[in-house]
């Protein structure tokens, strides 16, 4: 059953047959025969050779990351039994994105690897949805409301939203004093183009356009600094702008509540105790601050 998977992971790791070889002091036709073998048994081909460089393909890809997880697994549970409890150490991948996981986040996870110097750690900044399971990451720091799904989310804080326009927007035109008027209005849309807003005490979503999109948050507040129109920001990005009056906050009364920042992660039977100790250590921090 294990045949070859040793041989796999080496090449994938040294990038050639040959260094490969080298690193586990077999012959490259020996790395190669039982590659194939391990091809032949699982029906597809996982590595395409030619003749100075390797490609995984598609399943190669998905195998060796299915893989490294069952290998993960079993370095925790050795390393659990090895003092693990005491002094943790391993690897963690998080995904997250935005300015608060790179300006509140990311020196937090900075501290927790001055606490913990055998752990380390690899930041990942995307926007989009990651799949935790089949990419490999421990984390996730995500944004808004949570869906439905295998993973485990844990609110880190509430993090308030607010509509925000510049002066200069706001002398050119006249400023709404309810959502729907948002439709008369060029709004600065970060990922979805409805905004939600509390109405007759129900919440409502409302279909917004405008001639600015971004994912990023920095990138959204200075189009909107430049009076291009209106963005619906978190308050903790915006707070400095609006205090010195760059900005003006519109529909407060119609703000929602239940935004906020979660760490997700997967359900696993067995925690290893370093991700576990991460996981304590951001809520703890988080709950002293709210």
């Amino acid at each position: 059953m294990w045949q070859g998977i040793e041989e796999f992971f080496h090449v994938v790791e040294q990038g050639s047959f040959t260094l490969a070889a080298k690193h586990m002091d077999v012959s490259t036709s020996h790395i190669s025969r039982q590659i194939s073998q391990l091809e032949q048994r699982l029906g597809t081909e996982l590595i395409k050779r030619t003749t100075r460089t390797i490609h995984l393909t598609d399943a190669g890809r998905q195998y060796v990351t299915k893989l490294k997880a069952i290998r993960q697994e079993l370095l925790d549970a050795n390393a659990l039994l090895q003092g693990d409890q005491q002094s943790p150490i391993g690897h963690i991948r998080i995904t997250g994105a935005g300015e608060f996981v790179a300006r509140t986040v990311a020196p937090l996870l900075a501290e927790f690897i001055k606490r913990y110097p055998q752990v380390s750690i690899e930041m990942d900044f995307s926007n989009r949805n990651v799949n935790l399971i089949e990419e490999g990451f421990d984390l996730a720091i995500r944004f808004g409301r949570m869906q439905d799904s295998n993973l485990i989310a844990r609110p880190l804080t509430q993090r308030a939203m607010t509509l925000v326009a510049s002066p200069e927007y706001l002398a050119s035109y006249e400023a709404p004093t309810h959502p729907k008027q948002l439709k008369d209005h060029n709004c600065l849309i970060a990922i979805g183009n409805r905004w939600r807003f509390k109405i007759d005490n129900k919440i409502e979503e409302v279909k917004v356009q405008g001639n600015w999109r971004s994912n990023h948050g920095d990138a959204l507040m200075h189009a909107c600094l430049a009076g291009l129109g209106i963005a619906h920001l978190a308050q903790d990005l915006v707070a400095d702008y609006l205090q010195a009056g760059k900005l003006c906050s519109l529909l407060n009364e119609y703000q929602v509540t239940d935004n906020a920042t979660w760490l997700v992660y997967p359900r696993k039977d067995l925690m290893p105790h370093r991700i576990r100790l991460l996981i304590e250590f951001l809520t703890e921090h988080f709950s002293q601050v709210r």
